[in-house]
């Protein structure tokens, strides 16, 4: 296991040249689109999208911005940046402009590359709409070669490479940004710990802005195999690739594997054999069980954990019994990784099999949130631990082993919506943002599939008026300013808000508004 430093390797650039002198000819990656890279063509348009970064003016140290859906060119773009010593802001294709505001003025961004149009977007329109100037460069040429060895890399293990975007809790999403060393790192551990080979054909349905799809991808190519990426999650779609390009491993949400399974194109004599899910929808149980009849017990399922600020695959429980194998957790993937369970409100560190706050340290981590101090001193201890807002207990283990956990929940009132992890207060103070309301307050109710909806409450800063049409314009001000999994499904007005009285003042009653949320759900 890598603990410190990547062995032998100076840059994430490196780590994959690696890759490619050992399995060149093999595919590196293939889209929706019909591009395919082998490992060596796709160092060469990195290469060569490198050099067109500092054509432009970019060095080492500076930022650019991914507005890219799941493409070849999202692969090139990163291990492009990553040679010249450029880090990569993943931006969803889903935000919009009070969102991307936000997030290249934080990053202090001034290009992002963007298709032209995506899904009926005109991509480049949007960037010409927010407040913030920045310029927007098309995709990267995929088709374009550059030999390695006539630029010599200057990115190193110190350089950011990556941001992710993360919950905020003053309703704006943070940026947890890597830096080389912690990509390679991580991801050389979890190609061991998840056993990545070369021979690995791995489908990627989720967003590579993000650490589930990020990760999965960069453990593919970094172990020189192929990465099938899909930037449309269709089941029949998906359940088709898997048999055409002898897909063998998929990590994807619980939901978004159960319907892949449910299509009946998954069978006995299926590629696909390993996989790996987050139980985004208490379903994880039945996606392992359909997974095992569908293939005669050929397809194994296990759960998985991570977070924007550790990586996804920081643990699993490989090799145990069905029950344990599928539960989020697990035994943490470096040697040099380490997580706790805390009191949360004492402090103190909490024996094995007893329920706290986790707290994870380790090489993999985010040493702060991109310009953003005050949400640092929230998330880490004064001795580097990570808080990471999840419930759960730490297993009894021996000291000569790797420690191991079991998670159980979100300690706090974050929803998660169609698989994303959202802090309500952005969709609150969004909402707050409009000149008729005064205060917004926002939670989940489950649906009958099991999964979150979010459900606004609104007070109007002049009281009651004609509803309807207010709260479309509501809408309309959501779907104008947020990406649309974290619109709100229901706005309901109220007077006032139900409140106790606390230590530190009133307190909005929030198990109150979702017990009403419920009831709105269930019309």
């Amino acid at each position: 296991m890598h603990d410190g430093p990547a062995p032998g390797f100076d840059s994430f650039w490196a780590a994959h040249a690696a890759a490619a002198a050992a399995h060149g000819g093999r595919v590196a990656v293939i889209d929706q689109q019909g591009a395919s890279l082998t490992h060596a063509e796709l160092s060469q348009a990195a290469a060569a999208f490198s050099t067109t970064l500092a054509a432009r003016g970019l060095k080492r140290g500076d930022l650019i911005g991914a507005f890219l859906p799941n493409r070849v060119g999202w692969l090139v773009a990163v291990l492009g940046a990553s040679h010249l010593g450029v880090g990569v802001l993943g931006l969803n294709t889903r935000f919009r402009k009070a969102e991307l505001d936000h997030l290249l003025g934080v990053a202090e961004i001034d290009a992002v590359i963007a298709p032209s149009d995506f899904l009926g977007l005109d991509c480049w329109a949007l960037f010409s709409e927010l407040e913030r100037s920045v310029e927007v460069w098309d995709e990267p040429d995929v088709g374009a070669r550059t030999q390695t060895e006539r630029s010599a890399p200057s990115g190193q293990l110190s350089d950011p490479l990556i941001g992710f975007t993360t919950s905020g809790t003053t309703g704006f999403p943070k940026i947890a940004m890597h830096d080389q060393s912690q990509v390679v790192v991580h991801h050389l551990n979890a190609i061991e710990a998840f056993g990545y080979t070369a021979e690995a054909v791995v489908l990627i349905g989720v967003p590579l802005c993000g650490t589930f799809g990020f990760s999965t991808a960069a453990a593919t190519i970094l172990a020189g195999g192929t990465a099938v990426l899909h930037e449309t999650w269709d089941v029949h779609a998906v359940a088709v690739a898997i048999a055409e390009h002898g897909v063998t491993r998929m990590k994807a949400t619980d939901d978004m594997l159960i319907g892949v399974l449910e299509t009946g194109k998954v069978t006995p004599t299926t590629t696909w054999t390993e996989g790996w899910t987050a139980d985004f929808t208490n379903n994880a149980v039945l996606a392992r069980d359909l997974a095992s009849q569908a293939t005669g017990g050929r397809l194994v399922l296990s759960g998985i954990y991570g977070s924007s600020e550790g990586f996804a695959m920081m643990s699993h429980f490989a090799g145990a019994p069905d029950d344990e194998r599928i539960q989020a957790g697990g035994v943490l993937a470096g040697d040099g990784m380490d997580v706790r369970a805390v009191d949360p409100d004492t402090g103190a560190t909490l024996a094995a099999n007893v329920p706290g706050e986790l707290h994870f340290r380790g090489p993999n981590l985010i040493t702060g949130y991109l310009n953003n101090p005050d949400a640092d001193a929230t998330a880490f201890t004064a001795d580097g631990w990570y808080r990471s807002g999840d419930l759960g207990f730490t297993l009894e283990r021996s000291p000569d082993v790797r420690p191991a956990f079991v998670f159980l929940s979100r300690m706090g009132d974050s929803l998660r919506l169609r698989g994303f992890l959202c802090d309500p207060a952005e969709i609150e103070k969004h909402l707050e943002r409009h000149p008729a309301v005064d205060l917004a307050q926002v939670v989940g109710a489950r649906g009958e599939d099991g999964a979150d909806r979010a459900v606004a409450f609104v007070r109007l800063v002049e009281g009651p008026a004609a509803f309807t049409a207010l709260r479309e314009d509501l809408h309309v001000h959501c779907r104008e300013g947020l990406a649309n999994y974290k619109r709100p499904e229901h706005i309901e007005f109220v007077d006032e808000f139900p409140v106790t009285e606390g230590p530190n003042g009133m307190k909005i009653r929030k198990v109150e508004l979702r017990e009403r949320a419920e009831g709105i759900i269930a019309r």
